[in-house]
Parts: C-alpha cells; sequence; structure tokens
C-alpha cells in the first residue's frame, strides 16, 4: 500500500531564498530541529547523494537519499535509496511556488511504502498498524517542524552582502522549441546580429572541455572586452561559462545558461550571474567608490541582460533581427508621485509638450487608456495609436502602439518612476521592431546596426525631454516642451 503526506507554509520571503534553503542540504544541521547531520557523498550542480541522520519519532535514524535539483522551476526531486526504519520506499518532493514578489508558498509532499515485517526495527512498533501510525505522526511532525524553520530562516533579515558579490537571475518563457532556442546560446557567433551590445564575438581557442570565446561589446559611452570560457552540456541544454579575463570593473565572473522544455512548441530560457567587484581601482578604496561600482556593474547586467532575453525571444519566435531596445534613467529633484502624475495625464500633454499637435483620446479610466497622438517632427507630422496601463501604486506605465510610427513595426514599453536622493529617478525603457525599409529612407543607410542606433538615439532623446519637460512644469519654469517618446 503506497501512503502519501502533504504540507506546506507561505513564507513571506522571494522563491529563491527559499530554494537556497531546501537545495542546500549541507546547512540543514544548522537549520532544521530534527536533522542530526547530513554527509555528502556524491554531488554535481544539479544532483547529490546524501546521508542523512535526524531524529524521527523521538528515535536518531539514519538513511541516504539521492536528490535531483531543479533550480528553473524551484523543486527537489528525492529518492531514499536506503530508507530509515520500517519504511521500504519513500520519494519526497520540495516545490517552491512564486505567488509574489515578496511571497512564496513552499510545498513537502512524501509518498511511501512501509516495510512488509516491521517487527524488531522500533521497540515500540510491533505491528502494520502501529508502524503506520508512527510513520503518519513523525513525518508529520518533522515536516511541520521543519517548515516552520525554513519560513523563519527565510524571513530572516539578511546579513548585510558584501559590497563586491553580486547576482543576477533573468529568464523568459519562449514561444519555440527547446531545439531551437537552445542553438543561440550555444553558438555566440550569432549573438552580434541579435544583442544590441555584441559588436564582435571571436572563439580564441577550443578543446574537449569547451571553448574560450573573446566578446566586444558596448558598455556605456565606449567598447569594452573580455574572455568567457564555456563549456556546453547539449543533451540537457545548459552552457556553463566563467570569464578568466573579465569585464572591466569585476575581478570575477561565472555563471550559466539553461534550456528547459515546456512541452514540444514553448521553453524556459535562464541566465544566472555571479560577479565579484575588484578590491581597488587606481589604488583608491573606499565604500563609497565600491557602491557606486557596484551600481554600474548591477545596472549593466541588468540591462543587458533584460534586452538580451527579448532579443532572443523574438529571434526564435518571428525569426527577426530588427528588434532593438533602449532604457533611459533619468533623475529629477522632484516626488515620485508628482512626476508619475504628469506622465500618466496624458490629457495634459497637449499643455506641455510642444510636439503634440492633436489628441484624441478615446478611453481612459484612470488606469487604462487608449489615444491617438498626432505629433511634430523634424521630419514632418506623424500619427501613432497607443494602448496604457496606468498603476499608481507601483508608479509604472505600461504601453503599446498597436499602430506605431512609420519607422516602426512594433512598439512597446514602460516607465517607471522611483524614489531616488533628491527627488525621483525616472526608468523609460522601450522595446521595437524596425521597419528596415522606412528606415533606409530615413537614415540614408541599410546597415542594421547603424538603423538601430539611430533608433535607440531618438528613443533616448524624446524620453529625456519628455521627463525634462514634466520636470520644468513641477518647477513652475515655463520652457521648450518636449517631444514624447
Amino acid at each position: 500500500m503506497r501512503y502519501h503526506a502533504s504540507h506546506s507554509v507561505l513564507c513571506t520571503a522571494p522563491p529563491d531564498r527559499v530554494y537556497e534553503l531546501i537545495s542546500r542540504s549541507a546547512d540543514w544541521p544548522q537549520v532544521f530541529d530534527p536533522c542530526e547531520a547530513v554527509t555528502v557523498l556524491a554531488a554535481e550542480p544539479d544532483f547529490e547523494h546524501i546521508e542523512i541522520r535526524a531524529r524521527v519519532g523521538g528515535e536518531s535514524m539514519t538513511w541516504q537519499s539521492r536528490r535531483d535539483l531543479l533550480p528553473d522551476v524551484y523543486g527537489v526531486r528525492a529518492e531514499v535509496v536506503r530508507p530509515m526504519k520500517l519504511v521500504a520506499a519513500m520519494t519526497t518532493e520540495w516545490r517552491v511556488v512564486p505567488v509574489n514578489h515578496e511571497q512564496s508558498l513552499l510545498l513537502l509532499e512524501h509518498a511511501y511504502d512501509l516495510c512488509e515485517d516491521v517487527t524488531g526495527q522500533v521497540d515500540s512498533v510491533t505491528t502494520r498498524a502501529e508502524a503506520e501510525r508512527f510513520i503518519e505522526t513523525a513525518i508529520d511532525t518533522n515536516s511541520t517542524v521543519e517548515l516552520r524553520n525554513i519560513k523563519a530562516t527565510a524571513e530572516r533579515p539578511a546579513a548585510p552582502a558584501s559590497q563586491r558579490d553580486g547576482h543576477a537571475r533573468h529568464s523568459v518563457v519562449i514561444a519555440a522549441p527547446a531545439d531551437t532556442v537552445y542553438p543561440l546560446i550555444r553558438d555566440p557567433g550569432i549573438w552580434p546580429r541579435i544583442f544590441d551590445a555584441c559588436v564582435a564575438v571571436t572563439t580564441v581557442d577550443t578543446d574537449d572541455t569547451g571553448e574560450l570565446v573573446r566578446i566586444e561589446a558596448v558598455q556605456g559611452d565606449g567598447t569594452v572586452s573580455w574572455d568567457t570560457r564555456r563549456r556546453s552540456y547539449d543533451a540537457i541544454r545548459r552552457v556553463d561559462y566563467h570569464l578568466p579575463v573579465p569585464m572591466p570593473l569585476v575581478s570575477s565572473m561565472h555563471g550559466q545558461w539553461r534550456v528547459v522544455p515546456l512541452g514540444s512548441d514553448h521553453c524556459l530560457l535562464t541566465v544566472d550571474r555571479h560577479w565579484t567587484l575588484l578590491g581597488d581601482v587606481g589604488g583608491i578604496r573606499s565604500e563609497a567608490e565600491t557602491t557606486a561600482r557596484a551600481a554600474a556593474v548591477r545596472d549593466f547586467v541588468e540591462t543587458n541582460a533584460a534586452a538580451e532575453m527579448v532579443a532572443l525571444r523574438a529571434y526564435a519566435e518571428q525569426g527577426t533581427d530588427a528588434l532593438t531596445t533602449v532604457t533611459t534613467r533619468i533623475s529629477v529633484p522632484h516626488p515620485p508621485d508628482a512626476v508619475h502624475a504628469l506622465l500618466a495625464d496624458v490629457s495634459g500633454w497637449p499643455k506641455f509638450l510642444p510636439h503634440c499637435e492633436g489628441l484624441d483620446l478615446r478611453y481612459d479610466d484612470g488606469r487604462h487608456q487608449e489615444f491617438t497622438l498626432d505629433i511634430r517632427t523634424p521630419a514632418g507630422a506623424e500619427t501613432f495609436r497607443s494602448v496604457r496601463h496606468c498603476d499608481e501604486e507601483r508608479l509604472s506605465i505600461t504601453y503599446f502602439q498597436p499602430e506605431p510610427p512609420e519607422l516602426l513595426r512594433r512598439h512597446e514599453g514602460d516607465w517607471q518612476v522611483r524614489a531616488a536622493a533628491g527627488g525621483s529617478e525616472v526608468v523609460s525603457r522601450h522595446t521595437v521592431v524596425l521597419d528596415r525599409a522606412a528606415c533606409a529612407k530615413a537614415f540614408g543607410t541599410d546597415d542594421l546596426r547603424a538603423q538601430k542606433q539611430r533608433v535607440r538615439d531618438l528613443l533616448d532623446a524624446n524620453s529625456r525631454l519628455t521627463v525634462e519637460s514634466c520636470a520644468r512644469l513641477l518647477d513652475g519654469t515655463p520652457g521648450t516642451r518636449a517631444r514624447h517618446g
């Protein structure tokens, strides 16, 4: 007879924090009250064979478990290969389910069979019925305690992280088979065609363990390069990498690309990056300098990785390399809610944005908007239709344009207003697909990289001018009004 048990707890903690606790078995004696010792007998990145000694029903017992680690779904699947007393076979499964940005549901499920002959294994157990009650009670007691321990540990304020260490994970679901997406990360030679920031990729060396690749990329106002050692695991669609010659400002970086099938025609693409900043730059070492460099590296990683995800999705789903993105950050000395209110009040744009020749507001309930905007540009009059969602609580605005300007086949993006020292930071993001023919006519070039740069420059300038016009209005200072981005 197969027995089952299920326990769960809601943790006020992000899923990666909770997953870290269930996946790092070596730390369990310090986390779980019933656990006395854990010995790691064998380990690989996604697998481990461990021996556990823990109190079960008040008695110390030892068993061995083979665990598959599933970080892409925040799960652990385990099979007990040398069971505890009274148990003939057991499997367990941990799963962390994200609820929102701040909460996770942790599930722990057991499936087990009891030994046919239970006599002589535990002093207090002489019959099958007693064995059933003993194991059922022990699993319920231990699971309840363990989940309570995890919840308390996950919700405990984390110790201050080193200013020098950083980590980021980015993922996207792509409507294409995993075998279509995996070659895009397996062969970095295609990256200059897909990624805006990537200028060139050169294979320096190859051997049985992988390849050494030199990457040149745009970072800030210049071009930088670094080497990356890549090892591919084609059977599981994974690429591990580390940087023996790191990018500027960091002393080390490593990570992993993964493509996980989600049925026959969808997959999950994930990339992890871990880095450590240089401890010293130019002989000057200070907390302010370290903090500034940490922010610079994180901003680069966040912006670059987000752009990579949407570019790979567009290439895999639509076969287009004409997608480009731009992120603009503008600081203004005004409260976030006041800035967001001006960006959200589309009916007020003609009053302070000089390029607005006409506005047809088709719908506006304070959160959802649809409108057509007539604008004046250096190239002449232009009309586009936009659909927006304004979130006053999150101080965000997301939009897409079903009828974009003539240079674009697609345009979507968002505004995010954040509190910052001295006022606000406004982050504007655009994702567009170029109309290659229209861009060639407007810019006088068929070069895709040049066309993308011209469009990014226009979008960046428009975003800055729009926010600056909002700031001038809040200043109470008259001035030239901006073109909306």
